[in-house]
């Protein structure tokens, strides 16, 4: 039997191109599956942040001016924006948290019964990071805290 000059190596390359040739679908299948989970465990944990800062912001309101508490949150990574705001027609407002996701934005929100102040700024934080619910002359406001 003969064997020409780079035989060898041809045949190497056709039978990698073929282990990738099946390889790489099944890669990209599987980074697809994972980012759906990624996804919907970001809106979990947004709406778990969410809650969580409501039942402060009332807990707050309802203990009168000059009432103060530090709240944990923990906004997933593809959070965009935090915010407190009022309920248009109502006494109320709402927490709000927005994340970007393949979808869209989505935007997890909780309604609360405290007045909230017009004063309050978008916090634009990720990940694990505190904020300072105060009530101010009967209105709640959220501070960034330092």
């Amino acid at each position: 039997m003969r064997y020409y000059k780079g035989q060898g190596s041809m045949e190497l390359l056709v039978t990698i191109g073929i282990v990738l040739a099946f390889t790489i679908p099944v890669l990209f299948l599987l980074f697809s599956i994972t980012s759906i989970g990624y996804e919907s465990t970001a809106k979990a944990q947004a709406d778990a942040s969410v809650r969580s800062l409501a039942d402060t912001m009332n807990f707050v309101y309802a203990q009168g001016p000059g009432a103060e508490k530090v709240v944990l949150l923990n906004l997933p990574a593809s959070a965009d924006s935090l915010l407190a705001k009022r309920s248009a027609g109502s006494s109320g407002g709402e927490a709000v948290v927005s994340i970007h996701t393949s979808g869209g934005a989505f935007e997890a929100a909780s309604p609360t019964f405290a007045v909230v102040s017009a004063s309050n700024k978008q916090i634009s934080k990720t990940g694990l990071f505190e904020v300072i619910v105060k009530n101010v002359n009967g209105e709640v406001e959220l501070i960034e805290a330092p």
